[in-house]
């Protein structure tokens, strides 16, 4: 961005006296991942987390860190210049109403996603296939519990707690299912570390990303996942709106129609 002060290298922010604000500036630092703070980096986070959170709350990460970037890199409260700039260069990332229109160049095509799987390692190719497969928000992947699982035949259900603790149930092929019990040996999650613990929200939403660049040259997330699930059904498959929307946890269809129905009339369609 023009016009701005430059941060001397530092790779995390400062906690603040602040709970929640603690909350957002833990979330960014993990995002960071051993990188410097920059304002470049700051702004596409805020930029990503509009993909998934209200405008009151990126306002809130935004102020929290803002005020953790004042902290980290102010020598004393007194650098009156510094902490002008510093609101200067704040105030100019707009991050403007959360934009839920997913248009097409934001879903992936069933070939891209075989790139992902095919040239990712096995633990987080098998995470993208399944995001891929179900539509689930990667916080709904990582809750999954063992006990949340029922076999049926070839068939395996998975009872899904959803926004709102809104319960739902997905279901996979059980060679799938087994598949996963077997790369993951998970105790108590159906995806564990190798050290048995949970998986963080954080952690998956760098790795696809970081995936996505290397394999693709697109900025992604494990959200494009579920936005290319649910495309897929409705507009290649055809399967009714009602069906998806309920399938994927929103809370009325007109929410489904208005994130994904992409098409629009062309110029032919009207004079032809």
């Amino acid at each position: 961005m023009n016009n701005q002060i430059q941060l001397t290298p530092k790779t995390k922010l400062l906690l603040v006296d602040n709970p929640l604000y603690n909350v957002y500036i833990k979330q960014f630092n993990s995002y960071l991942n051993n990188r410097p703070v920059t304002f470049d980096i700051i702004k596409d986070y805020l930029k990503e987390s509009k993909k998934h959170f209200k405008p009151s709350t990126i306002a809130c990460i935004k102020a929290a860190l803002k005020k953790s970037t004042k902290k980290t890199f102010s020598k004393s409260s007194r650098d009156v210049i510094f902490l002008a700039s510093l609101d200067i260069s704040f105030n100019s990332i707009k991050v403007g109403t959360c934009d839920k229109k997913i248009y097409n160049e934001k879903v992936l095509s069933p070939h891209e996603i075989d790139l992902l799987i095919q040239n990712s390692s096995q633990r987080i190719s098998s995470i993208i296939l399944f995001l891929s497969k179900t539509g689930l928000r990667v916080s709904e992947l990582i809750g999954i519990k063992l006990s949340h699982c029922k076999g049926d035949n070839g068939t395996v259900f998975i009872n899904i707690i959803g926004k709102g603790t809104k319960e739902r149930r997905v279901f996979i092929p059980r060679d799938l299912f087994e598949s996963l019990r077997e790369i993951f040996k998970g105790k108590t999650f159906l995806f564990e570390t190798g050290n048995h613990n949970p998986y963080s929200r954080c952690y998956l939403w760098r790795e696809i990303k970081k995936v996505g660049l290397k394999i693709l040259g697109k900025n992604i997330s494990p959200h494009t996942l579920r936005h290319s699930f649910c495309t897929n059904m409705l507009l290649v498959k055809n399967k009714s709106l009602k069906a998806v929307s309920n399938y994927v946890g929103h809370s009325s269809t007109s929410i489904t129609a208005d994130m994904y129905c992409h098409d629009q009339l062309k110029v032919e369609d009207v004079f032809n």
